[in-house]
């Protein structure tokens, strides 16, 4: 099941673009966190011919419904192809669901600070991370939910 999807927002500083996002959602970011997710994404589907030059880290806030992603713009490129995230209450369910429908493993699941993640490519081409927050974040972020 689906409980929270995000607006990517890319952007070159955070402490440029948050001030006005939290002027606009009235409240601080729920997350601020630094992510190599750009460097993995090209191991996968980059060009192996080109080596990244710069350090494909980029850092991330979430605030109301919107993933703030900064970085350079090599890192932003890299970050540009992929959709989500998409939060979902079960990562496993949810992967064995979408493939049973046709979708593919780009990424396999991986644990993270914010709980896990992974990326499929769907049938029609998009390439979507998915993720399953540790159950604090979702109580904190968007309070008890009936599963």
């Amino acid at each position: 099941m689906i409980i929270k999807t995000y607006a990517r927002l890319f952007v070159h500083s955070l402490d440029d673009a948050l001030p006005f996002l939290e002027t606009l959602v009235g409240r601080p970011a729920d997350l601020r966190f630094w992510s190599d997710d750009p460097r993995l994404l090209h191991s996968i589907i980059g060009d192996s011919t080109e080596p990244l030059s710069g350090s494909a880290e980029v850092e991330q806030a979430a605030i109301g419904d919107f993933l703030v992603i900064a970085g350079d713009e090599e890192a932003l490129d890299l970050a540009r192809k992929a959709a989500g995230p998409v939060i979902v209450d079960d990562l496993q369910k949810t992967t064995e669901e979408l493939t049973k429908a046709g979708a593919v493993v780009i990424v396999p699941s991986t644990i993270v600070e914010t709980g896990m993640f992974n990326y499929l490519r769907h049938p029609d081409g998009a390439l979507v991370e998915y993720v399953e927050w540790k159950p604090d974040l979702v109580s904190r972020i968007i309070g008890r939910i009936a599963l």
